[in-house]
C-alpha cells in the first residue's frame, strides 16, 4: 500500500511539474523554443566556463584552434550574467529547418558590473544543435575581430 501510495504522488508530482514548469516561454512555437534552449545552453557553458565543451556548440572557426578560442575566452572581459539576466525579449526568426536568427537582449558580466546588449545572432542546425558563429560569440565577449578604416581584419586585444 506504500509503495502505491508513494508512486501514485511521485506521478502527480511530475504532472504538476509538466503543467506549471513548461519548458518553452509562453507563445513560442516548438522551433523557436528549440532554438532559444540551444542557444541558452551554449550562453551557460560560456558562464561555466566549460570552454571545451563550448567550443563544440559554436560553428565557422575560420581555421582558429580550440587552443585560441579557448585563450581568448578564457581572458575576454565579458562573461555571460546568470539566469533570467542572461537572454530577454527573444525574437526568433526561422529561415529553414537549418538557419535561424535570434535577436536579444544578452546580460553580461564585466567584472565592474553588468551589460546588456541587443544583438541578433544567426544560428544554423548542426549533429541537431543551433549552434552560434565563433565569430558573434567572440565579438560578444569583447575579442572578435574589429575592422580599422580601409584595413584588413586585425585582432582586438
Amino acid at each position: 500500500m506504500t509503495g502505491r501510495l508513494l508512486l501514485l504522488t511521485a506521478l502527480l508530482t511530475l504532472g504538476c511539474m509538466t503543467l506549471f514548469l513548461p519548458s518553452a516561454k509562453a507563445g513560442e512555437d516548438p522551433p523557436a523554443a528549440e532554438i532559444r534552449r540551444d542557444l541558452e545552453r551554449t550562453l551557460d557553458l560560456w558562464h561555466e566556463r566549460s570552454f571545451s565543451e563550448l567550443y563544440d556548440r559554436v560553428i565557422g572557426n575560420g581555421g582558429k584552434t580550440k587552443e585560441y578560442f579557448i585563450s581568448h575566452l578564457a581572458a575576454a572581459p565579458r562573461t555571460p550574467a546568470c539566469c533570467w539576466e542572461k537572454l530577454q525579449e527573444v525574437r526568433v526568426s526561422v529561415k529553414d529547418e537549418r538557419q535561424a536568427t535570434l535577436q536579444g537582449k544578452f546580460g553580461f558580466d564585466t567584472g565592474a558590473g553588468g551589460e546588456f546588449m541587443t544583438r541578433k545572432v544567426k544560428l544554423e542546425k548542426d549533429d541537431g544543435i543551433w549552434k552560434m558563429k565563433m565569430a558573434d560569440l567572440l565579438s560578444m565577449a569583447g575579442k572578435g575581430m574589429k575592422v580599422r578604416k580601409g584595413k584588413k581584419k586585425v585582432h582586438k586585444e
